[in-house]
């Protein structure tokens, strides 16, 4: 049995004490990009739990332990993947006995910064109560190491670990009498909402479906409300799903980002030989990378060589050309007008000129 099977068997079992709810923008307060859709190719999206609540309960901490799960399966590169993470309340403030029965602001990333690429993406995510002793606890916090790998971009350089980390979360699960305390799984295919796959809130509150009118449910700031008022009497996770379309985090993409400034460094020493073969490398690398979206691909690769060649032409190097491949960046056309541009054979982009 595969990690997302146990997740949606649990699922399975608890969903009519669970309320989900998607919320529409009318009840987003400031609504920004709610209910936007993340177009294949084009656009990025993370997944973050913005808050919690978890009642009072002498059990947690003691003889049952609390651990946040997330698991996303889409589509990447040309295959497959799974990505599972767990976090426990050594990451998380405010997730312990002090603030049992409070509701916990935590803006915390459960998955890195993934391009959407079509095909079905399915999002499990919750909290899981675990039975055991207190050494548990401790396994939590180890495992949560581990599964901390795949929260790090570049994902293309992880994604070796990913069969030992899903095992590892496997044997945790296994460990302990586990059942999923609060928890979600949704599938988005297409382009239209609400089944694409969209920006906005998602609430998981651990109430019978019929004690809770969803349509009373709003989002104000980021903090879920029942009737303009804080949710209280009821275990909850609100999870957001940000849609962006750019990556905000272009030095973390080392395979590119490093032959770049390599490319420069040469071009200040006057190697120009030794220049071009490293912008090459770093136009190759973005133009093959599964971590961009399609249209970041031919974007990155040509301004890397737009870059390049401005200065070489003007006999600049690192000193004032721009350092690091978010710089390079900041000066580039948006993602959405490059998607509407024919991109280069690769033959023409590969070619410096003089």
């Amino acid at each position: 049995m595969t990690l997302l099977e146990t997740l949606e068997g649990w699922w399975g079992r608890d969903a009519a004490h669970h309320v989900v709810h998607d919320l529409p923008a009318t009840a987003v307060q400031p609504a920004g990009d709610t209910g936007a859709v993340c177009q294949a190719g084009m656009h990025y999206f993370r997944l973050w739990l913005a808050e919690m609540r978890l009642a009072q309960d002498q059990a947690w901490f003691t003889t049952r332990h609390p651990a946040v799960h997330a698991l996303v399966r889409l589509r990447f590169g040309d295959a497959d993947v799974e990505l599972p993470r767990i976090v426990g309340p050594m990451t998380l403030p405010g997730l312990d006995q002090a603030h049992l029965g409070d509701v916990v602001h935590l803006d915390h990333p459960l998955t890195p910064l993934l391009p959407c690429s079509g095909g079905v993406v399915e999002v499990s995510a919750g909290l899981v109560a675990l039975e055991g002793t207190r050494v548990l606890g401790q396994f939590v916090t180890a495992i949560e190491a581990v599964t901390q790998v795949l929260a790090q971009p570049p994902l293309s350089t992880a994604l070796a670990a990913v069969g030992p980390v899903t095992r590892a979360v496997q044997t945790l699960f296994g460990a302990a009498a586990g059942r999923q305390h609060l928890g979600v799984h949704l599938a988005y295919a297409g382009d239209q909402w609400p089944r694409a796959l969209h920006a906005g809130y998602v609430a998981v509150i651990r109430k019978d479906v019929t004690q809770i009118a969803v349509g009373d449910l709003s989002v104000q700031q980021g903090a879920l409300r029942l009737r303009g008022a804080p949710l209280m009497g009821a275990d909850y996770m609100l999870f957001r799903l940000e849609r962006m379309a750019e990556r905000d985090d272009w030095d973390s993409l080392a395979s590119i980002a490093a032959p770049f400034r390599d490319a420069l460094t040469a071009l200040s020493h006057g190697n120009a030989v030794v220049a071009e073969a490293h912008v090459r490398r770093a136009m190759l690398e973005a133009w093959t990378s599964p971590d961009l979206t399609r249209a970041d691909r031919t974007r990155v690769s040509t301004e890397i060589k737009r870059t390049f060649q401005e200065a070489r032409s003007l006999g600049l190097g690192l000193e004032r050309a721009p350092a690091t491949l978010a710089g390079a960046m900041a000066g580039a056309l948006p993602a959405d007008a490059v998607g509407r541009l024919q991109p280069p054979s690769l033959e023409a982009l590969l070619d410096l000129g003089e």
